[in-house]
């Protein structure tokens, strides 16, 4: 199998905007660990631009790309068509967390919307592929909880990056952490993948 460029390169931009954004979610909602310029100069910006590349690379793949607002039409039956509408919302909702970072702290509800929107875009994405019964690494149980371990571990390990840039080694105990947790969630996702 050799799936197109477009496909590789949506999915890993995606899924690791997605995990970055998952990751600054889950961190920022109980203690507000995240300065909002911390926020709104380098996280969110970087989560933006990947989700938009992402985007981008989606195009790619469409026979004809000036029909794409047609994919959406069928969200009752089909999950590529529930892709194309959570991708959007979590573009829409990640705008207005930058917007608000730059005022004030984000607000728990909309650090929650955005956890619930990268988790739907994880599932949507992942049935798509859950659904080709002809590749059976790809229609196993295993696929879905694949690509969130996936996402998680390539959005916690650029969150690890965007905090050692931004401390510059200032706090060295919180980037050890970070590490550590990213170099596990590395761990468990090779183990799964090779289950």
């Amino acid at each position: 199998m050799r799936p197109q460029f477009s496909i590789i390169f949506f999915t890993t931009l995606a899924g690791m905007a997605q995990g970055l954004l998952f990751s600054l979610a889950f961190l920022d909602m109980p203690t507000q660990m995240f300065s909002p310029a911390f926020l709104s100069t380098f996280a969110l910006p970087v989560a933006l631009f990947l989700l938009a590349l992402g985007l981008l690379a989606s195009f790619f793949h469409l026979g004809h790309p000036e029909r794409a607002w047609r994919a959406a039409m069928m969200w009752r039956t089909s999950w590529l068509s529930r892709e194309v509408i959570a991708l959007p919302i979590l573009i829409a909702l990640t705008l207005v967390a930058y917007l608000q970072s730059r005022s004030t702290e984000i607000s728990l509800w909309l650090w929650l919307g955005l956890m619930i929107a990268t988790i739907a875009l994880w599932v949507c994405t992942a049935k798509i592929y859950q659904c080709i019964r002809f590749i059976q690494e790809w229609s196993h149980p295993s696929t879905l909880l694949n690509f969130i371990l996936l996402g998680l571990t390539s959005g916690w390990m650029l969150l690890s990056i965007l905090l050692s840039v931004w401390e510059k080694g200032d706090n060295p105990a919180i980037i050890s952490a970070m590490s550590g947790t990213s170099f596990t969630l590395l761990f468990l996702a090779l183990l799964l993948k090779l289950w």
